[in-house]
């Protein structure tokens, strides 16, 4: 267990070590999270091992740019078209989408979600990992999201090869999640963005059509 406080030395480290199949934690814009490059199955094994979560409650993908969702999902040009513009609206930001038809096996049933933080150390992380890398809130399955190190569990940290320590996020709140389906949306999970405002958004596009 490797634990640093942000630097330019640091954050080198933490690239180093998920490039190198390790699994990492790190402060994001909402709660600090845990994670690995999505290419490193083992390292996904190993963050489930850690959290003690069911393997049928997925992790999520955090992108440095929408130019990589491609290598996460399977979708139609027409169908990514009709939530473009909640994307463009929320992204980088504190909202999740869950895509069907996903290229990896981060859940049972085939979906994954998504996001684009809008922490500007945290994109460069992602981005010189490949651009991709799988995540979960720092916390044992149950238990609630830390915001900052001292919250996190011993039984966490001692499997974790590093620990990016960005002091307190003064957010703390978990990000609003969605699912897209079929041309259309759910609500999963409420935080910061209010989802009254992406269900008027999404209707709009669709009376324009």
């Amino acid at each position: 267990m490797n634990k640093q406080k942000i630097s330019e030395e640091s954050v080198q480290e933490i690239v180093s070590c998920l490039k190198n199949n390790g699994i990492a934690i790190f402060p994001t814009d909402t709660v600090y999270g845990i994670g690995a490059v999505y290419n490193n199955p083992e390292g996904i094994d190993r963050i489930y091992e850690a959290k003690q979560r069911d393997r049928s409650k997925p992790i999520i993908a955090l992108i440095s740019d929408i130019s990589h969702l491609h290598k996460l999902i399977s979708f139609e040009e027409e169908d990514l078209g009709n939530i473009s513009e909640i994307m463009k609206k929320y992204w980088p930001g504190e909202l999740t989408i869950v895509f069907d038809n996903s290229k990896y096996n981060v859940a049972e049933d085939n979906t994954i979600g998504v996001r684009i933080p809008g922490d500007e150390i945290l994109l460069r992380i992602i981005e010189s990992c490949g651009g991709i890398v799988f995540t979960t809130s720092a916390n044992i399955s149950g238990e609630k999201s830390p915001v900052k190190t001292q919250d996190i569990s011993y039984d966490i940290l001692e499997k974790t090869d590093f620990i990016l320590d960005g002091g307190t996020i003064l957010n703390g709140v978990p990000s609003t999640v969605i699912k897209y389906s079929a041309g259309k949306i759910s609500v999963l999970r409420e935080g910061n963005i209010k989802t009254g405002e992406i269900l008027k958004l999404f209707m709009r596009r669709a009376e324009k059509k």
